[in-house]
């Protein structure tokens, strides 16, 4: 059948297909178009928040302030029905003193801010209180991995023994400070009974540091650290008592000589007390121990400056402790990359006599504080 051709009257017009193919193409591309139509609602929302906003009207200025020339201009008062008024005599007429226009303040110069409340000043015996919490809680708490000597890994494997020996001497420090202040600060004399908070805190001190359970040497000092919080409560409130006595101080300066003097020995000796010869594994324990000790006891000697200052001030002692503090932070900042042996007079350092300079010079001084401070 031809173009030309017409259909004859039984046959009948065939159906036109229809368009598939752009049915094809939505389908094909769907993913694409609904992506599209989501890009072009969300850039329609971002063009119309924009125009908004550049839409709103500019705040609205201050009004300017009045000339200091400028007068207020009364309001009409209403009409009175008018009485003859007698004139008085005439007064002597005096030049006229110009009243001078306020001051402004300029316009750079901010306006003057509420008066802070003055800081709270500490009560007596809590800046020493805060020291001793302090120490401890920078090795509990403060620190990587927190208390190290009671770990299985880093305790009794060993494999952190130099945090672990400064942790141990930071440790002796506070458990000498507890203890005086358990037995003569917080009493005025022998008959006063302790304080419950501080004598449960000393108990929590002496708890072996290597405890990993029944009871966890780190819960028990959290618990003692607790227990000073509360008696410094306590202070404040007035229910506890702190005495800066200088027997008391002499107390606590007598513990750390002793403590002072033991790490001493332990820096410059050669032998072991068995005569065995000082192995390279106890060197760089010798030296940390000794670096804790000075790290903690420079801290508290520092709280002692403040809460002894009368005393201190009457003996004219300020300077030998000042020394005293300086020695020990110098102790403490000694950073080595190994803890050597050499010999004293060899090319290889000998960090243990390094550090034996600044423990001999504190404990040196410390008695010769103490000594000053027992002179009427």
């Amino acid at each position: 059948m031809t173009p030309n051709d017409s259909p004859g009257p039984e046959q009948l017009p065939a159906p036109i297909p229809p368009p598939e193919k752009l049915l094809h193409f939505l389908m094909r591309h769907r993913f694409l178009i609904v992506s599209l139509v989501v890009v072009v609602f969300i850039a329609t929302l971002f063009v119309w928040g924009g125009r908004k906003k550049a839409s709103a009207p500019p705040p609205a200025e201050p009004p300017a302030a009045a000339a200091p020339h400028a007068e207020a201009v009364p309001p009409v008062a209403q009409e009175k029905e008018s009485l003859p008024v007698v004139p008085p005599p005439p007064a002597p007429k005096e030049p006229a003193a110009v009243p001078a226009p306020p001051k402004e303040a300029p316009a750079h110069v901010p306006a003057a801010s509420p008066a802070l409340a003055p800081p709270r000043e500490p009560v007596k015996g809590e800046v020493f209180t805060e020291a001793l919490i302090k120490i401890m809680d920078d090795q509990v708490n403060q620190t990587w991995f927190g208390w190290r000597p009671n770990t299985i890994i880093f305790g009794k494997f060993g494999l952190t023994d130099n945090v672990n020996n400064l942790q141990l001497g930071v440790l002796e420090v506070a458990r000498r400070t507890v203890v005086v202040l358990n037995e003569h600060m917080t009493r005025f004399a022998t008959t006063e009974a302790y304080d419950p908070r501080v004598n449960e805190a000393m108990n929590f001190f002496m708890v072996s540091p290597d405890k990993y359970w029944f009871p966890s040497a780190s819960g028990k000092y959290r618990e003692a650290m607790q227990d000073l919080q509360r008696y410094i409560g306590g202070l404040r409130l007035g229910r506890a008592r702190f005495y800066s006595r200088v027997d008391y101080l002499i107390a606590l300066l007598s513990n750390y000589k002793d403590l002072l003097g033991s790490s001493y020995h332990n820096l410059i000796k050669d032998t072991e007390s068995d005569g065995g010869t000082i192995s390279w594994f106890m060197v760089d324990d010798y030296f940390y121990y000794s670096q804790g000790i000075a790290l903690a006891m420079a801290e508290m000697l520092e709280a002692v400056t403040k809460e002894f200052h009368q005393e201190l001030q009457k003996k004219n002692s300020h300077k030998l402790l000042e020394d005293a503090i300086h020695a020990l932070h110098a102790a403490s900042h000694l950073e080595p990359w190994v803890v050597t042996n050499g010999a004293k007079d060899g090319i290889l350092a000998n960090h243990r006599a390094d550090m034996s300079t600044y423990i001999g010079e504190a404990e040196h001084v410390i008695s010769t504080l103490q000594s000053q401070l027992a002179t009427n």
